[in-house]
């Protein structure tokens, strides 16, 4: 360009130098959204969204049924670990006199305000889950049980507490010792099976009809002669809150005390419960005192031998029924 004038040239590159301005503008250029684009990635994202939280949610159940088996499991090695150092599982609930005597099989059924407290099952386990402090604190020497509730008896355990049921840890119903708004018993989701008659303090029905605790019991494993891997032992009940007991849920110290003269304390189904071929008492059945979970399509249970099974809501009822019965002689089938 040697020949090319002095101004000419300055605008050539003037120009070249423009041209590769813009050219680098146009490369760096960034590109906006319409508004089509922005409204498709939004409900992109919506979708994505609806399909993601029912899966986080399942997730979070299934931590939580899982954490509930665990909590069984734990109790049927404390049952077993009772046994082994007792020869005899635990009762599942003392029945005492006003005196502080037992009921016997030989006794005439008493009223429900009649039977102070009495302590349960899953107070004797406490030294074989880590609670041995608690269990000397409450010394449970059978006629003891608080009239009403204690900072002891107030003690909340995870192990008794299924993570599925929303409801306080602290049982405020009337129905188990609590005065229906602010105070009672710490809740327990996890009684004990009673057999498949109806929950009565003195126990004198046909032994082919009982389960492994009742009041005053003293189950033995060569009792369970149907075999331990075919009887169930603890379940689970949850609560539904509040003082109208939808489902009463249950407290871990066991029978709260009767002799308040309140119309619904001393309750029988404090801690245990009936399984039964009956509406009322099949899984998730119509009485409020049924075995019931707040887990999709069935219920956990603890079996004699300390395993853990999920058992459908749909199980046939004369199946559950011999289930729950610990010496009647009949072949159960699968379940």
């Amino acid at each position: 360009m040697s020949g090319v004038p002095t101004g000419t040239r300055e605008a050539v590159n003037q120009e070249l130098e423009l041209e590769t301005r813009m050219k680098h503008e146009v490369a760096f250029r960034r590109r906006g959204f319409t508004l089509i684009e922005l409204l498709v990635v939004i409900a992109i994202i919506a979708v994505l969204i609806s399909l993601l939280l029912p899966a986080v949610q399942q997730a979070r159940e299934a931590a939580r049924r899982s954490q509930c088996r665990n909590n069984l499991k734990q109790l049927g090695l404390a049952l077993h670990n009772y046994h082994d150092t007792m020869s005899v599982f635990p009762p599942g609930a003392l029945a005492l006199k006003a005196s502080g005597a037992a009921y016997a099989s030989t006794d005439a059924e008493p009223g429900r305000t009649a039977v102070i407290g009495g302590w349960g099952w899953s107070t004797y386990c406490l030294p074989y889950i880590d609670q041995g402090p608690l269990y000397n604190a409450l010394a449970p020497n059978g006629n003891n049980f608080p009239s009403s509730p204690t900072t002891l008896t107030k003690t909340i355990l995870p192990v008794f507490l299924c993570p599925s049921d929303p409801s306080p840890n602290i049982h405020t119903a009337t129905a188990m010792g609590g005065d229906g708004s602010t105070t009672g018993h710490a809740k327990s989701n996890y009684p004990a099976i009673f057999g498949s008659l109806g929950v009565v303090y003195v126990q004198n029905t046909a032994a082919n009809t009982r389960g492994i605790f009742w009041y005053n019991s003293a189950t033995r494993i060569r009792d369970i002669t149907d075999g331990a891997s075919n009887t169930i032992m603890v379940t689970e009940r949850y609560w539904d809150g509040g003082d109208s007991e939808t489902r009463r849920g249950a407290i871990w110290a066991g029978k709260c005390d009767g002799s308040t003269g309140l119309l619904n304390v001393g309750n029988k189904y404090g801690n245990i419960l009936r399984a039964a071929n009956d509406p009322d008492w099949v899984v998730k059945g119509l009485n409020n005192n049924a075995a019931a979970s707040m887990h999709v399509g069935g219920v956990h249970f603890v079996l004699g031998d300390g395993g853990v099974r999920f058992i459908s809501q749909n199980i046939d009822g004369a199946t559950y029924q011999l289930l729950a019965q610990m010496a009647d002689g009949q072949v159960v089938g699968s379940f």
